[in-house]
């Protein structure tokens, strides 16, 4: 089970202070050891999966997805010790900070596991919904591929995040460190799946 210590507590505020700078949209950190990683990947790949939409639109913006999906994903087990962990550790470090970065209490109440086959296309090029706020965090278990963040729809910019088991990735959303509207959450994308991928998203929704 994944525990809060205090180094890890220090990660995260460091995370939260570097997240929270200029034109930073996201970062990722070391944070899970293999155990931990290992317990979460044997819980999530038991969970039961339905195909994704090939392609979802919204405001005439077509996004393709090649995945299969638990969504909602019961928080439950160590999922919820997890969503316990993040939630406790991200409240605590933005009590610490001398300018905090979270405008309301940090709680995970949106879980999708995703299982992308190997030689997945991924997911284009998206922002996460505006009702999704303050931190995104993405959790990948297993395989090997390329999360990016980038500066358009055209991929311009892209730039690699670290995601490989062991990092947690924190994206920016809105009401982080006063962001809002697209300003507050980056454009990325998944790609280059050559061995698989199993990944967790934990999100805030405010409806």
């Amino acid at each position: 089970m994944v525990t809060l210590t205090e180094d890890r507590l220090d990660i995260l505020t460091r995370a939260l202070t570097a997240l929270s700078q200029d034109q930073c949209l996201g970062l990722s950190i070391p944070f899970f050891s293999e155990d931990e990683i290992s317990d979460l990947k044997k819980e999530t790949a038991a969970l039961p999966m339905r195909r994704a939409r090939d392609r979802v639109s919204h405001k005439g913006v077509v996004v393709s997805q090649d995945f299969d999906i638990c969504f909602p994903a019961p928080r439950q087990g160590a999922l919820e010790n997890l969503c316990h962990v993040l939630e406790t550790g991200c409240n605590q470090a933005n009590a610490k900070m001398s300018e905090p970065v979270l405008r309301m209490p940090y709680h995970i109440n949106d879980l999708a596991v995703q299982n992308y086959p190997a030689q997945s296309k991924g997911i284009g090029i998206h922002r996460d919904g505006l009702r999704y706020r303050q931190i995104v965090f993405i959790i990948t278990l297993a395989g090997q591929s390329r999360l990016c963040l980038c500066q358009d729809r055209d991929g311009n910019g892209a730039t690699v995040i670290d995601d490989r088991p062991g990092r947690l990735v924190l994206l920016s959303a809105p009401d982080f460190a006063g962001r809002d509207g697209d300003n507050g959450r980056p454009l990325h994308f998944v790609d280059q799946v050559t061995d698989g991928r199993l990944s967790i998203g934990l999100r805030q929704e405010i409806a």
